[in-house]
């Protein structure tokens, strides 16, 4: 399915989402992220979905600007904070670096640094890329990606009441 996004700079196509915890030890419920392709081949991310509330851009960013952001820590392998990868946004949300970082994370281009609230970017990114423009070239496409919020809110006092309830399942 082609998104048509205001923040897209080409039609993107989704091919994944995936549901993942977020970062922070004190963040209520998950996230939701997708992975496209753009008309030029140009793979990119994009956050769908919070569970805990809180703002976040669904905008579209490209894993070239994300390279050029972070090229200074990739050919150095020091360390960064979060903060840096909000550059990647039009629309600077406080949240958006914290949600990239935990999809960069999740795809495996981000590991924990020292102390593990840093980040460090892998210096090699084209064998992820390549695999994503596999897939899409073998037709995967996500077919519904209108209705991946979720239903209801994530507040702490939800989150704490269903985690009791499927620990005692």
């Amino acid at each position: 399915m082609t998104t048509p996004d205001t923040h897209a700079p080409e039609p993107i196509t989704a091919i994944e989402a995936h549901t993942i915890p977020k970062l922070s030890e004190r963040a209520i419920g998950q996230m939701t992220y997708r992975i496209g392709i753009g008309a030029s081949g140009t793979v990119y991310l994009a956050v769908a979905a919070n569970q805990g509330g809180g703002y976040f851009s669904p905008e579209w960013v490209s894993i070239t600007r994300l390279q050029e952001i972070l090229a200074p820590y990739q050919s150095s392998g020091d360390s960064f904070p979060t903060p840096v990868l909000r550059a990647a946004y039009v629309n600077r949300s406080a949240n958006n670096g914290g949600f990239l970082a935990a999809i960069l994370r999740h795809t495996g281009l981000l590991t924990p640094g020292d102390p593990p609230h840093l980040h460090v970017a892998l210096s090699d990114w084209s064998a992820w890329e390549t695999r994503q423009r596999d897939q899409f070239d073998a037709g995967v496409r996500l077919e519904n990606t209108s209705d991946e919020s979720p239903k209801k809110r994530l507040t702490r006092q939800r989150a704490r009441k269903d985690s009791k309830g499927s620990a005692t399942s």
